[in-house]
């Protein structure tokens, strides 16, 4: 069991009347955007964590579901796969400065 008072907590409500708590060993990086306030944090349990305008997007230990849900569709829509290429910008915004 990790001592509380330890570490700094990250508090991601899930309903108006329920939330699930991180541990945080360290904040990588936050800031804000002209959009979205970011931050990347290290947790105790599921590595770094992408949180997005206090939503966490991503994280290293269950990324894997993210990317099986995207890749299963396509290998089950041919006979048998053997080769696979996946290739993807992303969701990105423009960079200020940029158009």
């Amino acid at each position: 069991m990790i001592n509380p008072q330890g570490y700094k907590w990250f508090f991601e409500t899930t309903t108006p009347a329920e939330g699930h708590m991180h541990a945080i060993k360290r904040t990588v990086v936050e800031a804000q955007t002209k959009f979205q306030h970011v931050e990347i944090m290290e947790t105790v349990s599921y590595g770094k964590v992408l949180v997005l305008d206090g939503r966490i997007q991503s994280s290293q230990a269950d990324e894997f579901i993210y990317h099986e849900a995207l890749v299963h569709p396509g290998m089950l829509a041919t006979e048998a796969p053997r080769r696979a290429a996946w290739s993807s910008a992303g969701a990105r915004a423009p960079r200020s400065g940029r158009s």
